[in-house]
């Protein structure tokens, strides 16, 4: 019964972020889809991909650290990497307005952010069909190599938001997005990193 709650609410908190997703890109670009609409709007949808993300970048060092926010955050895991998926696919439908009001973007933009959408929408199935697996690839006797590739995947997608942050800080634009954002993103990183290295110093 609990369990059956919780998976009501689970897809009840998607289906609420993806109608106030929509509903805020659609407000955005309504009455005209114009250039600054556009990146307003893709600023928006960067915004509520990288929230959910950033919790389940979290997840594991706060499982080690706090039993009932990092237990919520492992139970939910599924539901919020889904929320992040429709985010970022809501988010590259924008771009492709911004591409149609004939605005341009480097080939190598793209290079590094196509990468992005196809692990977001792998871990995402997988967490839906088999969220164990996981759980089980961050065990200690699992083969190296899957923990590594499940490893990579989440390092990378971290390492795009907090670049793309960072140069927005470092071109001083829109400040007041890009400052908190990219402070959250290092200091995700670095309790990842504390966590890793206090499970290696013996006890």
């Amino acid at each position: 019964m609990r369990i059956q709650r919780q998976s009501f609410l689970g897809w009840t908190g998607v289906l609420i972020s993806t109608v106030f997703m929509l509903l805020a890109s659609g407000l955005t670009l309504y009455p005209k889809i114009n250039s600054d609409n556009i990146l307003t709007a893709l600023r928006l949808s960067s915004l509520t991909t990288a929230i959910p993300f950033l919790l389940v970048f979290v997840t594991k060092p706060l499982t080690a650290t706090t039993d009932e926010l990092g237990q919520w955050l492992r139970n939910n895991r599924s539901y919020l990497w889904l929320a992040l998926t429709i985010s970022h696919l809501i988010h590259l439908y924008q771009i492709v307005l911004y591409y149609q009001l004939g605005e341009a973007c480097p080939w190598t933009t793209w290079l590094v952010t196509a990468p992005l959408w196809i692990i977001m929408v792998l871990f995402s199935v997988t967490e839906l069909v088999r969220p164990e697996i996981f759980d089980y690839l961050c065990q200690a006797h699992v083969s190296k190599r899957l923990s590594i590739l499940y490893m990579l995947g989440l390092w990378y997608i971290w390492l795009v938001f907090t670049v793309a942050f960072g140069l927005g800080t470092a071109a001083q634009h829109i400040l007041f997005y890009n400052i908190p954002a990219f402070i959250l993103f290092v200091a995700g990183a670095i309790f990842n990193g504390i966590i890793w290295w206090r499970k290696k110093i013996p006890a």
